[in-house]
C-alpha cells in the first residue's frame, strides 16, 4: 500500500460504555468489526483500549459513506450503544499488515487528536489541515445529526443501501427478508436518499485541499 498518498483514518469509541457490562461493549465492537469486514473496498480495522476502534481507509473520498455505514450498522445491531467517530485525512507511515497499533503519520495523528478534543455535545469530528475544504465539515455535521435519528429498522436498510452495489428495491428487500413495501417504508423514513448528491460529491473528490502541513 503506497504510504505517501492521501488516506483517511476513522477513530472511534463507544459512548458511555464503561458503566455497562463488558459483554455489551464486546457486542458493539463485534458489530462494527463485522460491518468493516463486509464493506466493499479496501480498509483495515483494529480494536484498541477495549471500547475503541480504528479504520484505515485507502479511499478517503469514501469517508462520509463509511462513517454513515458504521453508524447505521451499529444502530441496526441494537446493542444499546452508539459510537463517536473522528476522521483524519493525510498520509500514513509504519504500517504493518493486519494491525494499525503501530501505524502513524498525519492521518492517524489528526484522527486521534480530533477524537480526544471532540466537544462533549458532538459525536463526529474531522481534521485535514488548515486548508480542509469547508464543505467537508459542513456535510459531516449534517450527517451526524441525521444518522442519530434512525430507528434500528431504518439503520439496517441504510447500511445495506450504502453498499455501492446497484440493486433494485426488490433485490434489496429480498436480501433483508422484507417485502418491497416494508423495505421502501424504512428506506423513505430514513431519508438517506437525500444524501445522494452529497455522497456523489464526496465520491468524486480527489483530496483537493488536504496537506500534511
Amino acid at each position: 500500500m503506497p504510504q505517501d498518498r492521501l488516506h483517511a483514518v476513522l477513530t472511534g469509541d463507544l459512548i458511555r460504555s464503561t458503566s455497562l457490562p463488558p459483554k455489551q461493549a464486546d457486542a458493539a465492537i463485534f458489530a462494527l468489526e463485522k460491518a468493516a469486514d463486509e464493506w466493499v473496498g479496501d480498509l483495515h480495522f483494529t480494536r484498541f483500549r477495549g471500547d475503541g476502534w480504528q479504520i484505515l481507509l485507502d479511499r478517503p473520498q469514501s469517508a462520509l459513506r463509511l462513517a454513515l455505514y458504521m453508524t447505521a450498522a451499529l444502530a441496526a445491531a441494537e446493542t444499546g450503544l452508539s459510537t463517536r467517530i473522528a476522521i483524519g485525512f493525510g498520509t500514513v507511515a509504519r504500517l504493518r499488515a493486519g494491525d494499525l497499533s503501530g501505524a502513524t503519520g498525519p492521518a492517524f495523528i489528526r484522527s486521534g487528536r480530533a477524537l480526544d478534543h471532540m466537544p462533549r455535545n458532538r459525536r463526529w469530528a474531522v481534521a485535514g489541515g488548515p486548508t480542509l475544504p469547508a464543505w467537508i465539515p459542513a456535510t459531516l455535521a449534517l450527517a451526524e445529526w441525521h444518522s442519530a435519528r434512525w430507528t434500528a429498522g431504518q439503520a439496517a436498510v441504510v447500511a445495506e443501501w450504502l453498499d455501492t452495489v446497484d440493486r433494485t428495491q426488490e433485490e434489496w428487500a429480498s436480501r433483508m427478508g422484507l417485502t418491497r413495501q416494508a423495505w421502501k417504508a424504512r428506506f423513505d423514513g430514513s431519508g438517506i436518499a437525500a444524501w445522494t448528491p452529497a455522497l456523489q460529491m464526496w465520491d468524486q473528490w480527489q483530496g483537493d485541499g488536504i496537506t500534511d502541513d
